[in-house]
């Protein structure tokens, strides 16, 4: 079982400057220059990320970097604990708005702090529902934690997808699509846990991901 990093300020819900400061000057930069990123569906975007949980498949560390420069919003990451290991990445990732949660455990200290994070709206909150990220470049199937947080705040679901052929590097072509707001509604979840309505609502959920995700590259003609 990971320590959690004694540092992480859990009392700070609200988003850290550093991100909106970096998401200002950095998003049209880092979408173009070290990359080339296409953004397809940005008209699916909502006014504001209060309320809303963005979900996408999971290729890289730097994934959230591409999401908050392409969609303009405030978004908080869960993060895997490892990454706060480290002091300087440490660091990074929680000025950019990451927070750590321990995946070899129901790490009930990183899922309240999701639930603050949606009551308080400076942010919405940024998952990954695979929980890991895929070594074969393709969408697999999601862990409970999404449909947990999603019934407990009622929160809509913001599927994308990420994809690109071969390993990332310098210059290459990046297709990241928005898709459709999934409505809370419409993931079936009750008030109460339920094995069957989770697994439901997280097929649904990757569903929707792995569809954009198969429209493949969006720089072809």
């Amino acid at each position: 079982m990971s320590k959690p990093p004694k540092e992480f300020p859990w009392d700070r819900v609200k988003p850290f400057k550093f991100y909106r400061v970096a998401q200002f000057l950095f998003s049209d930069l880092f979408l173009h220059v070290p990359f080339r990123v296409k953004v397809i569906g940005r008209e699916n975007l909502p006014k504001s990320s209060k309320g809303v949980i963005i979900a996408s498949n999971h290729l890289h560390s730097i994934d959230p970097m591409f999401y908050a420069a392409a969609t303009k919003r405030t978004w908080r990451y869960i993060a895997k604990i490892e990454l706060f290991q480290n002091r300087f990445v440490a660091w990074f990732f929680k000025h950019c708005n990451g927070f750590p949660v321990d995946r070899d455990r129901i790490d009930r200290r990183a899922l309240g702090f999701a639930l603050r994070i949606m009551e308080d709206g400076r942010a919405g909150l940024g998952i990954f529902p695979e929980g890991q990220r895929s070594k074969d470049g393709v969408p697999h199937e999601a862990k409970a934690g999404v449909a947990m947080i999603a019934r407990q705040t009622k929160a809509d679901i913001l599927p994308c997808s990420m994809w690109h052929e071969d390993p990332i590097k310098f210059r290459r072509k990046i297709t990241l699509r928005i898709g459709k707001i999934i409505p809370f509604e419409e993931l079936g979840l009750g008030d109460t846990p339920n094995k069957r309505e989770s697994k439901a609502a997280c097929e649904r959920i990757m569903k929707d991901i792995t569809a954009l995700w198969e429209l493949g590259d969006g720089w072809k003609k």
